[in-house]
């Protein structure tokens, strides 16, 4: 019995000596506090400005850094409007073709107009533009019609000393007649029997200038159309009217953030070049784009784009708007009527910058 108890107490003692140890005995080391850190943002996808349309916003006849679509893009990256720019448009672009190249984008291209901050849209010049280059004369048609005139004017020049001598004969002729001298009638029948293959030279000469290719042509600078081209002209403007709302409609669609502007249609031609007037041309082609400009201004209202009326500013600003000049300093001349000099580029830019810059941020 006295082991027992001895084994007892032993046990008693380990228990009170272990229960110390194990609650708050020997210190065990701290584990330094590392704070869970939050995975890494994703990038953000950059904010684009995307153009489309003709040779205005592809910068035909200008520098790539003259174009107001380059000058748009740098004066909005400066204000952090946008990161990136993509420039869509080519030469010669009519609305029929700018909504093939819409319905043909590729995927990468589409995440372009997701991601798009603004659009702008220079569309419908050709449209009009396109069916009377057509009707014009080609470059052949140029080299025909210079040298048709060489051939008239060598001919004339031919034909106006004889003339000139005939004239000369008959007046001294007059001049010394008299009834009394009948004997002089048979020399007065002469000259009129020889004059008569001259002046039916002179006759033919200008029946010919009738049929001159270039003659037929000038009814188009007082803006008398043929009914041939008035129709096409019409046409172009039917297509545009349809698919020009196609083409905001996908623009809506694809690109649901980016505001979209819409420039308007200026009217290239003059009304005086070379001292002549073009006021009838220029006052016909004025009333073809004004109905193009109507619809695009009809339809800002109902899908939601803006408006830069270019058709304005370049009426009211025509000097060096065009890239037509003369620089005899340089020895270097252009005579594009059609599309904008750099003064009008830098004008183009300033109306997008200042419509976009207008919106509430």
């Amino acid at each position: 019995m006295e082991l027992k108890q001895r084994i007892t107490a032993v046990l008693l003692l380990l228990i009170i000596c272990i229960i110390p140890l194990t609650g708050c005995g020997f210190d065990e080391p701290e584990i330094p506090y590392l704070p869970v850190m939050p995975p890494p943002p994703e990038p953000q996808a950059p904010r684009v400005y995307i153009a489309l349309g003709d040779s205005v916003p592809a910068g035909f006849g200008v520098a790539y850094t003259e174009r107001y679509t380059a000058l748009l893009f740098e004066g909005l990256y400066e204000r952090d409007y946008v990161d990136k720019y993509v420039n869509f448009a080519e030469d010669g672009f009519t609305t029929t073709l700018l909504l093939d190249l819409l319905n043909n984008m590729s995927e990468d291209e589409l995440n372009l107009f997701q991601n798009a901050h603004l659009v702008t849209i220079n569309i419908g010049g050709n449209d009009i533009l396109t069916p009377l280059i057509d009707y014009l004369p080609t470059p052949d048609d140029v080299m025909d019609i210079i040298y048709e005139l060489w051939e008239f004017v060598q001919e004339t020049m031919e034909i106006i000393p004889e003339v000139m001598d005939i004239a000369s004969g008959f007046q001294e002729a007059l001049d010394n007649f008299s009834l009394w001298r009948v004997w002089e009638l048979p020399a007065l029948n002469r000259m009129v029997q020889d004059a008569s293959p001259v002046l039916g030279d002179v006759t033919d000469m200008f029946d010919r200038v009738g049929d001159l290719q270039v003659v037929r042509m000038l009814p188009m600078l007082y803006g008398s159309f043929s009914p041939e081209l008035d129709a096409a002209l019409m046409r172009g403007v039917a297509s545009f009217a349809v698919e020009f709302n196609d083409v905001i409609r996908w623009v809506n669609t694809h690109a649901l953030d980016a505001v979209i502007i819409v420039n308007t249609v200026y009217n290239p031609i003059p009304n005086h070049a070379f001292g002549m007037s073009l006021e009838g041309i220029s006052g016909r082609a004025n009333t073809l784009i004004q109905s193009i400009n109507r619809i695009i201004l009809e339809g800002s209202v109902a899908e939601g784009y803006l408006v830069a009326d270019i058709f304005t500013h370049f009426a009211y600003e025509p000097d060096n708007m065009m890239n037509f000049f003369i620089d005899a300093s340089q020895l270097t001349l252009s005579f594009d009527i059609i599309h904008p000099s750099a003064v009008g580029h830098e004008l183009i830019a300033g109306i997008n910058y200042e419509l976009f810059n207008s919106l509430p941020s």
